[in-house]
């Protein structure tokens, strides 16, 4: 006895079912091997934009310590800043410290609280004379209250504080204290500031001057782009300044 052969199209269900599982692990395979590709890619992507924004955050407290550094010596061999070549600007932990050679920095890096504590002290001596308040900049508490005042460091800037507990305070918000620290060093030296006009164009200052710190000394200009062009050449602009003040 003869038996009915199956469909024709039934013989034929088989290949195209090969035929779309060879596609899809066609995809599936060309798929993962730009995925692999990629990833190399944006991984390294990923860690040169990480590495930018650490050099840009370092380069930003350069910029703003410098100013207010008070040594002239590498904080490591006591030799002068510039007699060994250019000085490293080192940021430690936040901190600038300027050192005359690669070999000041292995030192500084083995044992480093010897000169953060000499930075620390020549700050507080730079800045001590000119400090504008004799209240604590956090609690405004009077700085002779209870104890002797605390005379704490932040970057290159002297903050006086009544107490240790104020420290903690202040380290809740830097940046406000800072900004009130600024404010009062800027009234205080306006009274005596030795120019009636603009450091950058000589014009008259007008009713709405710029007045802003370099470091913590008081500059006045007429407006924000002249602001601008005084940060171009800092150095010189403020040497320019102390020519005023001294006639």
């Amino acid at each position: 006895m003869r038996y009915p052969e199956a469909p024709y199209r039934s013989r034929n269900r088989k290949p195209k079912k090969a035929m779309k599982t060879l596609l899809l692990l066609l995809s599936f395979c060309a798929v993962s091997g730009a995925a692999l590709a990629f990833a190399p890619q944006e991984k390294e992507s990923r860690f040169t934009q990480a590495k930018s924004k650490l050099t840009t955050s370092k380069e930003a407290v350069i910029v703003k310590q410098l100013p207010s550094y008070p040594l002239t010596t590498c904080v490591v061999s006591n030799e002068g800043l510039g007699e060994m070549g250019e000085p490293i600007n080192l940021v430690y932990e936040g901190r600038l410290v300027r050192l005359c050679c690669k070999g000041c920095v292995k030192q500084l890096k083995k044992n480093p609280k010897p000169a953060l504590a000499k930075v620390d002290k020549a700050v507080v001596k730079s800045q001590m004379d000119g400090y504008p308040f004799e209240t604590c900049i956090v609690s405004d508490e009077p700085l002779d209250a209870d104890d002797k005042p605390l005379d704490y460091v932040y970057g290159t800037r002297l903050v006086r504080l009544c107490c240790k507990g104020c420290v903690k305070g202040f380290k809740k918000d830097p940046n406000k204290f800072m900004d009130k620290l600024d404010m009062g060093l800027i009234q205080a030296q306006l009274k005596d500031y030795a120019m009636e006009t603009c450091l950058m164009r000589g014009e008259e200052l007008g009713d709405d001057p710029v007045n802003f710190l370099y470091g913590t000394r008081l500059v006045r200009v007429c407006c924000k782009r002249c602001m601008k062009g005084f940060h171009k050449s800092p150095e010189r602009n403020v040497a320019r300044l102390d020519a005023a003040k001294k006639k």
